[in-house]
């Protein structure tokens, strides 16, 4: 595995991403991972295709409210933490890990947002399994067992999926009915998939 910061760099892979071959044999690592980083060439370039609107800068600074938001929250809970003690000690990972939920919740989901913090924290619980699966002696279709983690591992699938068909539902209604909410990432890409379609 090898980890790129040179943006140049990163910016040859993206281009020529026919020649970087992604490796995930590992059952667990693909469990883990699924989406546009593990997917290859037309595929690959489709996805990426599809969600690079998402990032062009106008629609970027429209998620900035987003991000004020969820951090005027946090700021606004440990001024009354310390407004209550005069001073304190503060950990502010949980804070700092539920401020990473709320601003990829309001960002992709937009008005679905507590729908997507159920997401968020449903991923939580299944990286949580996943790592704990991880740290143990690796064994061939150990996913297949009915163990109680692959059960809850598998029922968190479920509901993740069931929660993101819901909330697609629910956005593709809204725009048929003209709602326009293209702030969220979510609008963004149903927006750039039903132009593909139309291409097609």
């Amino acid at each position: 595995m090898a980890f790129i910061t040179d943006s140049d760099l990163v910016k040859e892979v993206f281009n020529k991403h026919h020649l970087y071959q992604k490796q995930l044999s590992n059952p667990l690592a693909r469990k883990l991972i699924q989406g546009l980083i593990n997917v290859e060439e037309d595929i690959w370039a489709k996805h990426r295709r599809l969600i690079n609107p998402a990032f062009y800068s106008e629609k970027l600074k429209l998620m900035q409210p987003s991000f004020l938001l969820s951090c005027g929250e946090m700021v606004r809970k440990w001024e009354g933490i310390v407004s209550r003690k005069g001073s304190c000690e503060l950990d502010v990972w949980p804070d700092l890990q539920g401020l990473t939920s709320d601003v990829i919740s309001r960002t992709a989901f937009g008005s679905s947002y507590e729908e997507g913090r159920i997401i968020f924290e449903l991923q939580r619980e299944r990286i949580m399994h996943l790592t704990e699966a991880a740290r143990q002696v690796y064994v061939p279709r150990w996913r297949f067992l009915p163990t109680k983690r692959n059960r809850r591992m598998n029922a968190i699938q479920k509901e993740v999926k069931s929660w993101i068909q819901d909330i697609i539902g629910k956005r593709l209604k809204a725009m048929k009915e003209g709602e326009n909410n293209n702030e969220a990432l979510l609008g963004i890409l149903l927006e750039s998939n039903l132009e593909e379609i139309r291409k097609n």
